[in-house]
């Protein structure tokens, strides 16, 4: 262990909000390891902090210590899965939150849309953090609209935490496939061969976000700009306004997803939503579709036009069965939508659900006015019986299949 990756024992209790007596304590119990000069691994700051969140859930010490003995645990490598710390601040939080001045007043909101809890008063962040925090302040007091600015901050926020939970989970599917393998192995082995990739993953996790998340931020900034652009010269007269064509949803749910869930358990319905969004993403992607919310067992889509809203909808109702998936049934509808921090909201969503509620299986719906949108040729739209949905009142609905060319 070098000395440039080894803390204090002082300085490890000052990281972790508790007493010193307490490393002491974990030290004498061998659950973390002094070095010849009485430091530890930087990567207890992990450990300890791991014990901590066993204890706060009701697992005693006693127990992690007998079941690390017995060779049935261990936090050997748990370091591993996270950046190595930082270094410290010079202060508590309570006096680097005084140093901010009129920028205090939105510190409480933005560790709220960050997802995070706010550090206690005596507790220190790192110096990078520090920085960070006072960075992004100043740059919501410049917008001039605080409001807006933690609310960008809260989707990255949200973002980012749906991301983790949803790679932990796929991280804990990959345990479950590979469970009877690694029976009865060391612990030693058990790493190298699950959690020794996995952590390499973990810790690229943040370039990868960084690096995703700059991608899509240019792309938004692109397409926004394409069309603020054209409607500033369309309103000046540069260029001819165009009719735009309004916006399509498409609801596609699944069919029997409640008898999956009591015949085959959680588990198996759990895998067969993510699978839906798999490809659901693949399938509607390559029509420009993009999808906005998976809703356990049905999926929320949008897309620019009415045609390649119902192309791709009809491309999914194939897929399902292809994909080892259930059959589903779908609604289309298309009209003025509410956008809304990346979802989407409106009578026309709320329209889309309802037709879907009551399309048959493997068949598509959407309302009479809408399918007159529709290309000649392309798609047969069959009247079937009007249907009074909730919340909407009566609809005039059609039954929708691709037009097949048997020359």
């Amino acid at each position: 262990m070098s000395t440039s990756s080894s803390i204090t024992a002082t300085e490890l209790a000052l990281r972790l909000g508790v007493g010193r007596d307490r490393i002491d304590q974990l030290a004498d119990l061998g659950v973390i390891v002094r070095d010849a000069e009485g430091r530890f691994d930087a990567g207890d700051v992990h450990r300890v902090r791991l014990i901590k969140g066993f204890e706060d859930a009701g697992v005693p010490l006693d127990a992690l210590v007998a079941a690390s003995r017995a060779g049935r645990i261990s936090l050997a490598y748990y370091d591993e899965l996270h950046p190595a710390p930082e270094k410290l601040s010079g202060r508590t939080f309570e006096t680097f939150a005084a140093s901010l001045g009129e920028q205090r007043e939105h510190l409480s909101r933005l560790f709220a849309a960050f997802g995070l809890a706010e550090p206690e008063r005596d507790a220190r962040l790192s110096a990078p953090d520090e920085a960070f925090i006072s960075e992004l302040l100043q740059i919501i007091v410049a917008t001039g609209e605080p409001d807006l600015a933690l609310r960008a901050i809260r989707l990255f926020g949200e973002g980012a935490r749906r991301a983790a939970d949803g790679a932990l989970g796929i991280y804990g599917e990959a345990v479950g496939r590979t469970g009877d393998d690694l029976q009865g192995l060391p612990v030693d082995a058990v790493f190298e061969r699950l959690l020794r990739p996995w952590a390499r993953f973990a810790r690229q996790s943040n370039e990868l976000a960084a690096w995703l998340a700059s991608r899509h931020l240019t792309r938004a900034i692109d397409e926004y700009s394409v069309v603020e652009t054209e409607r500033v010269l369309e309103t000046g007269g540069f260029v001819a306004a165009r009719l735009a064509a309004p916006p399509a949803v498409a609801f596609v749910d699944l069919t029997g997803f409640t008898q999956l869930t009591e015949e085959r358990g959680d588990e198996v319905a759990a895998g067969a939503a993510l699978r839906l969004g798999e490809v659901t993403t693949e399938v509607v992607g390559a029509l420009g579709g993009r999808l906005v919310k998976l809703l356990g067992d049905g999926v929320l889509v949008r897309f620019d036009a009415v045609a390649s809203a119902v192309d791709a909808t009809l491309n999914l109702l194939a897929a399902l069965p292809a994909a080892n998936l259930p059959s589903g049934h779908a609604g289309v509808a298309a009209g003025p939508l509410i956008v809304r921090e990346g979802d989407i909201f409106g009578r026309t969503v709320n329209m889309a659900a309802r037709i879907a509620d009551i399309a048959p299986d493997g068949r598509l719906y959407l309302p009479a006015s809408v399918a007159a949108e529709l290309p000649a040729g392309a798609f047969a739209a069959r009247p079937v019986e009007a249907a009074i949905l909730q919340g909407i009142g009566r609809v005039s609905l059609v039954d929708v299949e691709r037009v097949v060319d048997r020359r």
